[in-house]
């Protein structure tokens, strides 16, 4: 009667494992049920914690004065586009920018002061020497306003600390195109070292910040395997007096013994393992981007010490809660003579 009822068992674990889960958090929650039922011991129940929450955008956020340019100055500069540029920036929308739209309009300010010094330079040197002043004050101040689209960006601040889903096998949209607009939006920093500033193209930059937002690639990179160290911990300490209670006389695997390790295959090697495999890929592809900020002057310590703990500590703890969930399947396998391979084989 028990041969017949994990046999049946058995079929209904391979059954199972022919289709993807939506999320890992359900493949460790089908993982510790099936344990749990073969072992016939309760588990502890799973859950996954949320992320630390990320620092109020207020206290991100650098309040970046605009230039003072007297009525002379501004008339002497209409037959310029710095004329136009700065009357935009003074009309009621101008003055309550998103940080995408203040960015894009700095740099249209620093390209026209640019082009106006240039073109001005010979008739009137005293205002092209206040137009160069400004540059450099415009420059000085380019780093801030990129810090607090960084920062303080709707888009970046979900991306970071939302996540709308936990990694699974094939529900990730616009993960890796987001690897790519995370770096271009790092990149605009460095337009600041350009001689001649070229305007950020704003449909470009808000595309961009689309593809952030509808991923939320960190965060759900973040919370996955948040999910996967604390759970794997739990399953792990559990697991380990659990085990040792099944019997493999003389290296001969029992029936429960080989049942235990279809259900290992079809869990954690067939589903668990892939999503962190993919939590390793998206890691090492982020990582430089992490290291970047965490010694980046701009940007403010609390905000780095977000970058730090997610992208870096959390990922340890979860490659060591890992390591020791596998180390522990190892022993027992060992114990039994088996070997963690695809039950159809055996």
């Amino acid at each position: 009667m028990l041969r017949a009822t994990l046999l049946l068992f058995c079929i209904s674990v391979f059954v199972t494992g022919c289709f993807s889960a939506r999320s890992v958090q359900d493949s460790l929650e089908d993982y510790s049920d099936r344990l749990s039922y073969v072992l016939d011991v309760p588990l502890p129940e799973l859950e996954t914690p949320p992320l630390s929450r990320l620092t109020d955008s207020s206290t991100l956020n650098y309040n970046i004065e605009g230039l003072n340019i007297n009525l002379r100055e501004f008339f002497a500069l209409q037959d310029c586009e710095v004329g136009r540029v700065v009357a935009e920036r003074n009309t009621s929308l101008g003055k309550s920018q998103l940080p995408s739209q203040r960015i894009v309009y700095e740099s249209e300010l620093l390209s026209a002061l640019n082009n106006c010094e240039t073109a001005i330079r010979s008739k009137n040197t005293a205002l092209a020497d206040s137009l160069n002043q400004w540059q450099e004050r415009k420059r000085n101040d380019f780093a801030k306003h990129w810090a607090n689209l960084i920062q303080t960006s709707q888009e970046m601040r979900l991306a970071l600390n939302t996540p709308e889903r936990l990694l699974g096998i094939d529900n990730n949209k616009d993960a890796f195109a987001s690897v790519n607009s995370l770096f271009f939006l790092d990149s605009l920093k460095n337009r600041i070292f350009e001689d001649e500033i070229a305007p950020i193209d704003s449909a470009e930059i808000e595309t961009q910040l689309q593809i952030v937002r509808s991923a939320r690639l960190p965060a759900s990179l973040w919370r996955t395997q948040q999910a996967l160290s604390h759970n794997l911990n739990i399953l792990t300490r559990a697991l380990t007096p659990a085990l040792e209670t099944i019997s493999c006389p003389n290296g001969r695997a029992s029936d429960k013994a080989k049942i235990l390790r279809n259900v290992f295959y079809l869990f954690f090697i067939e589903e668990i393992q892939p999503v962190g495999s993919m939590i390793n890929q998206y890691h090492y592809k982020l990582l430089p981007l992490w290291q970047s900020w965490e010694e980046d002057d701009i940007l403010h310590p609390a905000f780095k010490h977000y970058i730090a703990t997610q992208g870096n500590n959390n990922f340890s703890a979860y490659e060591k809660a890992m390591q020791a969930h596998v180390v522990l399947w190892q022993g027992f396998l060992k114990r039994c003579n088996l070997s963690p391979v695809a039950p159809a084989s055996r």
